[in-house]
């Protein structure tokens, strides 16, 4: 008799398992149009996509593909407590229900950004690198997944002079291949690098010195893909709203950064801002704000113009 009742516990179990899995794909929200057919914002940072992409958090890496019928974003998709990749595709104006991309790894992948032409994916992890079976402890090397005939390849790290890999936390790409990136330096426990895209390899990279890079840290940064501006996470400085903040740099015309601005309210708050991105169209600002208190990840989106309402007179004049 107890043998039978274990039975009967484990196949009613099942079945409740199913039909959960089942209500919780039927829960998904329809979303049509442009931005998972979200109302777009004016010049004050809004809440974008709450509780709809990620029922119990946010997504945050948030990248548009050029195309805009692609969203790619970072979540914890199995509630495990690592972060997946994951992507939605729009079809027929439908957003489909979110996936985690075929090469995602159980070695915390995220930080991802695509080229601007959108056939490459940079995402930082730490899988092993080839040659080793371990993961690495205490970095992160960067990856690049390409894509080709609508598929995703297999991942390769990412090297310069054909032999060193680049170890980062957070990638930008420019339209020329140039790569900006954090990673320890010199200035600075992390410092911004890039590295030039020179006869089909990365140079070795390059600190882009004190107008950028001070002794705090720079970390999550999105670069303009003209090159123009540079908008750089920053934590512990003096002038910081919370533990980090983003500023901007524009760049001169003699190849020169102006010195990193905070970008200050609405932007910026008591909480700590980070993976600031712009959509391909540079109609809209993205960035992530977590409160620590509330230990809560919230991503926002903001009209781009603010973002001109910061360049220097100067350097606005000029253009």
């Amino acid at each position: 008799m107890m043998k039978t009742k274990l039975i009967f516990v484990g196949i009613l179990c099942s079945w409740v398992c199913l039909l959960h899995g089942l209500n919780s794909q039927d829960d998904f929200t329809e979303l049509r149009g442009p931005y998972l057919g979200q109302k777009p914002p004016g010049m004050t940072p809004e809440l974008f996509a709450p509780g709809i992409v990620v029922k119990d958090g946010t997504p945050f890496n948030a990248v548009f593909s050029p195309c805009g019928h692609e969203f790619y974003f970072v979540a914890d998709a199995d509630g495990n407590g690592t972060f997946d990749i994951m992507w939605m595709k729009r079809v027929n104006d439908i957003w489909t229900k979110p996936e985690v991309v075929p090469f995602n790894s159980t070695y915390y992948d995220l930080n991802l950004c695509l080229s601007p032409d959108g056939y490459r994916m940079f995402f930082r992890s730490k899988r092993p690198i080839p040659g080793t079976s371990q993961s690495p402890k205490d970095r992160h090397y960067m990856w690049c997944s390409v894509r080709k005939d609508g598929s995703w390849s297999e991942p390769r790290v990412v090297e310069y002079s054909g032999y060193k890999t680049i170890t980062a936390s957070y990638q930008s790409i420019t339209n020329d291949g140039t790569l900006y990136f954090s990673s320890p330096g010199t200035v600075g426990e992390l410092d911004v690098h890039c590295s030039r895209f020179i006869n089909g390899s990365y140079s070795k990279p390059e600190n882009l010195g004190p107008s950028i890079n001070t002794q705090y840290i720079e970390g999550d940064l999105f670069i303009a893909p003209d090159g123009r501006f540079i908008v750089v996470s920053c934590w512990d400085r003096p002038d910081n709203n919370g533990d980090s903040d983003l500023y901007i740099s524009f760049r001169k015309s003699d190849g020169t950064w102006t010195k990193l601005r905070n970008m200050g309210a609405p932007i910026n708050s008591e909480g700590n801002e980070n993976c600031p991105m712009l959509t391909p169209d540079e109609k809209y600002f993205f960035f992530l704000s977590y409160d620590p208190v509330k230990d809560k990840r919230s991503t926002y989106w903001v009209d781009a113009r603010i973002i001109e309402e910061l360049e220097p007179e100067e350097i606005r004049l000029k253009d």
